[in-house]
């Protein structure tokens, strides 16, 4: 026992004569795991107001500035068709007739009437000044002539109804009639739209709202021609559609060749230029389920920063919102930085 304690004795004696040279070492085991989580290097980037241009592209339909469905008002047999399948026609250009002897001769019956009645009307007037007749008499007569009067007024506007015209200028379509067939009201005869002159409809995001404005120019790309067409901003709908939060906007598109055609797709490309754009690299931004986000440099700490982006570009994104000029942000080592944690900048010094 005497032995066991002895030796204890000797090794703490040992240990403290040691210790002075092995607390050094020890010290320099704690400050390793420190050691490795040293400062990450970044590069960084510091931000300007610069000009930025991008491409904003759009769904748009083609369609015809006028276009209508020509049919009849009345029911009645095809007397005579004035046009052919994708005829040119003029405002006022006859397009279809429809036998109307039957509505001529009720009309030659009721004017002849009416002559009688007119006639009757005046000299019961005569008679009544002179008091022949009791007022009575003399405001039938009149009434016979208001009647006949209104009758033969219903006549003509029928009868000039049975000869259908152009109501402007413009193309023609198919032909859906034949002369004889006996059609009803609202039957469908062919169809009248201009071609020359087209609009083109598209929706826009309601945030892209100050960036059209009426007299606006587009670029339109249709299928089948290589070469853009220009289009000019006419209007924008006054309204956001609440399912979609998109404005309707209608452009002017002039088509003198003829090209296109009511109907065709349209990609509309608008040109946005900010000259004064804060702009970051795409490496830069930080995307994920809950908010868009980049790291900032403020006192050597690294700083994420919750923004809105804009447009892209293939190596840059506009920042809307969440920078300001004189922000450096982190484009380079993002990947080892943490919020809050301190960081080296090593940037690469301009070379005069």
């Amino acid at each position: 026992m005497k032995n066991i304690l002895a030796g204890l004795a000797v090794l703490a004696v040992a240990g403290l004569v040691a210790w002075p040279k092995v607390a050094p070492l020890l010290r320099e085991e704690a400050a390793a795991p420190a050691a490795s989580k040293a400062a990450p290097a970044v590069r960084t980037v510091r931000l300007a107001p610069q000009p930025f241009e991008s491409t904003l592209t759009f769904n748009g339909t083609l369609l015809a500035d006028k276009a209508i469905d020509i049919k009849s008002e009345l029911r009645g047999k095809i007397d005579r068709i004035a046009f052919t399948d994708g005829q040119q026609v003029e405002a006022g250009d006859p397009i279809v007739t429809i036998e109307s002897g039957e509505l001529a001769a009720e009309l030659e019956s009721v004017r002849e009437q009416l002559a009688l009645a007119e006639t009757n009307a005046e000299r019961l007037q005569s008679l009544f000044e002179r008091g022949s007749v009791t007022a009575s008499e003399r405001d039938d007569a009149v009434s016979r002539r208001e009647v006949l009067r209104a009758e033969a007024r219903r006549l003509r506007v029928r009868l000039e109804k049975t000869r259908i015209v152009a109501p402007f200028a413009g193309t023609l379509g198919l032909r859906q009639v034949s002369p004889g067939d006996l059609i009803e009201a609202d039957t469908l005869i062919t169809t009248l739209q201009t071609v020359s002159d087209l609009k083109v409809d598209f929706s826009v995001p309601e945030r892209y709202r100050t960036l059209v404005n009426p007299d606006t120019e587009l670029t339109l790309y249709v299928a089948g021609y290589e070469d853009p067409f220009t289009a000019r901003v006419r209007a924008i709908s006054p309204r956001v559609d609440v399912a979609t939060r998109t404005l309707t906007v209608r452009a002017d598109v002039a088509n003198p060749q003829r090209k296109l055609l009511p109907g065709n797709y349209a990609r509309v490309e608008l040109i946005s230029r900010n000259p004064d754009a804060l702009l970051v690299p795409s490496m830069a931004v930080l995307q994920s389920l809950e908010a868009i986000s980049v790291f900032t440099v403020e006192n050597g700490v690294a700083v994420r920063r919750t923004v809105e982006t804009g447009e892209r570009s293939a190596a840059q994104v506009e920042i809307l919102r969440g920078l300001k000029p004189g922000d450096e942000v982190i484009t380079s080592g993002i990947q080892g930085v943490r919020d809050g944690q301190a960081v080296d900048v090593r940037n690469i010094p301009d070379v005069g």
